[in-house]
């Protein structure tokens, strides 16, 4: 069977198209699927480092969790810490241990002032406002008293000292303070 002229320019065309569309599909997969599989092997590999980390971290917990020594270290804190932090607020008991303060201290107050207590998750919190007037050195040592109570947990938040002329060695004090409950609820 021989060709014709026709068949031959046939064939040549169909060549050239198919040539054509066999470069396009090149041209297309070297623009957007070569791209594509790139940053899916990126991706891939970003997420087998992550597995990887959180494997290594879960293992850490593990062992965390299973070191019978840290455990018993953190309960020992819990206890110490909830052992200052009685079950409800008792202003008389405050008010008691700020007196004996004062007296070993030589701070004259004038007034205690209960604030607005805030919930702090499991704690709550109770700030109480201290006036008076006192002496540098007594002063300090009322603040290093209250913040290192070893029956009740209790922080200054602020305090202002100021100097007054009528009286010079005694000056006027603010301090708040702020005292602490652990609820379970």
């Amino acid at each position: 069977m021989a060709m014709t002229e026709k068949n031959k320019q046939t064939m040549l065309v169909a060549g050239i198209l198919g040539g054509a569309v066999l470069i396009a599909v090149l041209y297309f997969a070297w623009l957007r699927i070569l791209p594509g599989i790139s940053d899916a092997r990126k991706k891939t590999e970003e997420l087998e480092a992550k597995h990887k980390k959180n494997v290594e971290e879960m293992k850490k917990f593990k062992a965390q969790l299973d070191d019978t020594a840290n455990q018993a270290r953190v309960q020992e804190t819990f206890a110490r810490i909830s052992s200052r932090l009685p079950p409800q607020q008792d202003p008389i008991d405050v008010f008691e241990v700020l007196r004996g303060y004062f007296e070993g201290t030589d701070v004259m107050f004038t007034s205690l002032e209960p604030g607005t207590q805030a919930r702090r998750g499991k704690i709550m919190e109770y700030p109480f406002t201290i006036r008076g007037s006192a002496r540098y050195h007594d002063f300090g040592q009322l603040i290093n008293l209250i913040e290192c109570n070893p029956e009740r947990l209790m922080h200054v938040t602020s305090f202002t000292l100021k100097n007054s002329d009528k009286r010079p060695s005694h000056h006027p004090m603010t301090v708040t303070i702020s005292t602490f409950t652990f609820n379970e609820n």
